[in-house]
């Protein structure tokens, strides 16, 4: 059990729901046939890249806690596992396995889609994660970029996939391939800046632990009144993305979708900026990257929207209507 935990399950769950749904959703929508559409990677291959993504996700995690044992003592101590419940050579061990089981579900996807380029990018997503754990994390802005890119990179890895279809193709085919582009750019940054935007969140929570072991963190370096306009800066961010969506839909005659965008999204981040500018307490932190995780699950939603197949052309358009303003 101490060892499932240490995989972080709940998170491991996400990932994998988003990369699914992203496929059900916007990759592979069954209206697409009526294109003589067809996705590249079939559901075998699929499955070896999100459990090469998991297993990897997973090793990240395990490696993490490794080198943070002394920072969570100070931090955490009621959530420390290993020292603990499993010593430090054993954990290190089970990072090694999955390590080799990502890059084994790696080889294998290389194997069968005779993509060797884009199927070891997620070997390079590993030793990023490696060096995250020892050295990146304690730099300042570059450990919260790296997790945030790694992330987005797990819904844009699937679109790069999807963009190497070699050969000719049709010109339905061509649009439908730039619309899921599109849509793994739109929720690679909402991901990209939802994760950075938690992670800032998460080092003010964790200040006192990273700052006695040497940390420059942007709240150690900045102050937390630095970190909380960094982290409402990005909030910033993410309304610019989900009110140009707001403002968008009406155009295409679906304006009951942007109300629900504000009621969904743009509401609730704006209850994370007012419980950012409130928060004082590590518990006051904590609950505001907890509710940060839950708006993220409700972003990663939305693609149920367009399990109707209507993704591609909104995406599209949604790009035809930004060149347009501007």
């Amino acid at each position: 059990m101490n060892y499932i935990k240490l995989t972080r399950p709940v998170n491991l769950f996400i990932i994998a729901a988003t990369m699914y749904l992203f496929r059900i959703c916007l990759v592979a929508a069954s209206p697409y046939k009526l294109f003589y559409f067809s996705h590249v990677l079939n559901n075998l291959e699929f499955l070896l890249l999100v459990l090469a993504t998991l297993f990897i996700a997973a090793g990240g995690y395990v490696v993490n806690d490794i080198f943070d044992v002394d920072i969570d003592m100070v931090n955490r101590p009621h959530k420390v596992i290993i020292g603990k419940t499993v010593d430090e050579t054993a954990a290190y061990n089970y990072y090694k396995i999955l390590c080799v089981l990502g890059v084994v579900c790696t080889l294998a996807l290389a194997f069968l889609t005779k993509n060797f380029r884009l199927s070891t990018l997620p070997i390079i997503v590993m030793v990023i994660l490696n060096f995250y754990a020892h050295t990146f994390k304690k730099q300042l802005i570059v450990g919260n970029f790296m997790i945030a890119l790694c992330t987005s990179f797990t819904i844009l890895l699937i679109a790069l996939f999807e963009s190497s279809e070699t050969g000719e193709i049709t010109a339905n085919e061509s649009y439908i391939r730039s619309g899921i582009a599109i849509a793994a750019i739109v929720y690679g940054l909402f991901a990209f800046f939802t994760t950075f935007l938690r992670e800032i969140i998460k080092d003010i929570e964790d200040m006192e632990g990273d700052r006695q072991f040497g940390g420059r963190t942007i709240p150690i370096v900045f102050g937390i009144r630095g970190a909380k306009i960094t982290a409402c800066v990005l909030c910033f961010l993410l309304l610019l993305l989900l009110v140009s969506f707001m403002w968008f839909f009406p155009t295409v005659k679906l304006k009951i979708v942007s109300i629900f965008i504000g009621i969904g999204l743009v509401l609730p981040l704006l209850l994370i900026i007012f419980f950012i500018i409130r928060a004082e307490s590590s518990a006051n932190f904590h609950f505001v990257s907890n509710l940060i995780k839950v708006f993220m699950c409700l972003g990663i939603a939305t693609m149920l929207y367009f399990r109707s197949g209507i993704g591609p052309y909104l995406f599209v358009q949604f790009v035809n209507f930004i060149n347009k303003l501007f």
